[in-house]
């Protein structure tokens, strides 16, 4: 899957005049959905540190919106894969149950000569995450910057079949992460195609150099109680990367993860995933576990 990435992707700030979602994204929207993270805001291409990034952000629109209930997904375009500049997606948050606020709330835009009202959208009835969110954390391989993409979907009309469906692309057979997740593809299956009401993307980027910082551990995926990184060899568990699913060490080419001790207190289990060839062995003993020959999998410490 290729994204063509732009200049604003790597400018520092972007105006609110921009395309709400990056060129060449679908479903594509140019209605803004303000992305802010504690003081910093996220918006339309923006370079974020990656460290304002670790907890879930509050998002909003520039006008109430009318329908009953919302979904956001947010969603990394530039896995890397061995063949760039092709690149992956990889599903980082996806919630459902939203509603937006009655009154608005005020916040600053830096760039903006005035502070802007937002209407926030708000998980009033406290609905479970489809995939909680895990934040971005990109490998030091090409591309080095990732664009991180949220869309929001009205899903007032939606059928329980659809929101079933939502729930199925999202959490593959046999656990994991959803790599490979294209956002077109499971809202039409969801009944939901025409529904994205806005959009954004900003980005994250690795300084490198490439191939640097080999076992960064550091981004845990919540509802799979492992750890994921978006490139691979950055992590025991890395997706898309040297060792990870998309990779000529990875799941695919039969020789699953090189490299990577992951700490339990006991035995670790692993899960196939649906659409990843490859037959897996796992060895355990009190923390260290060894990888051969495997599908992509999670883990369930």
């Amino acid at each position: 899957m290729i994204f063509p990435k732009s200049l604003a992707v790597l400018a520092t700030a972007a105006s609110l005049s921009l395309a709400a979602t990056p060129d060449g994204f679908e479903p594509a929207s140019e209605v803004d959905l303000i992305v802010i993270y504690n003081s910093t805001t996220a918006l339309n291409g923006a370079v974020v540190p990656r460290t304002a990034t670790t907890s879930q952000p509050r998002i909003g629109t520039t006008t109430r919106l009318n329908g009953t209930s919302y979904a956001i997904l947010m969603i990394d375009i530039d896995i890397p894969t061995n063949t760039p500049p092709a690149t992956n997606t990889l599903l980082h948050w996806l919630q459902t149950g939203l509603t937006p606020s009655r009154t608005s709330t005020t916040v600053t835009i830096p760039g903006s000569s005035s502070p802007l009202s937002i209407f926030l959208l708000q998980n009033g009835s406290n609905t479970t995450p489809i995939t909680p969110y895990f934040g971005p954390n990109p490998p030091a391989r090409i591309p080095l910057s990732h664009r991180y993409t949220q869309i929001l979907v009205d899903t007032s009309a939606a059928t329980a079949q659809g929101m079933r469906a939502l729930e199925q692309a999202a959490r593959p057979a046999g656990g994991g992460v959803a790599i490979g997740f294209n956002a077109s593809a499971v809202l039409s299956q969801a009944g939901l195609s025409g529904k994205v009401v806005a959009g954004n993307f900003f980005n994250v980027t690795n300084p490198g150099p490439v191939g640097a910082a080999a076992n960064d551990t550091s981004t845990n995926v919540n509802n799979r109680n492992g750890t994921v990184n978006e490139g691979g060899d950055e992590t025991s568990t890395g997706v898309d990367g040297g060792n990870g699913t998309d990779s000529g060490d990875g799941s695919r080419s039969g020789n699953g993860f090189n490299q990577g001790n992951v700490t339990t207190a006991g035995a670790a289990r692993l899960g196939s995933s649906k659409g990843f060839g490859g037959i897996g062995a796992l060895m355990a003993t009190y923390g260290a576990v060894a990888l051969g020959a495997v599908a992509f999998t999670s883990f369930f410490l």
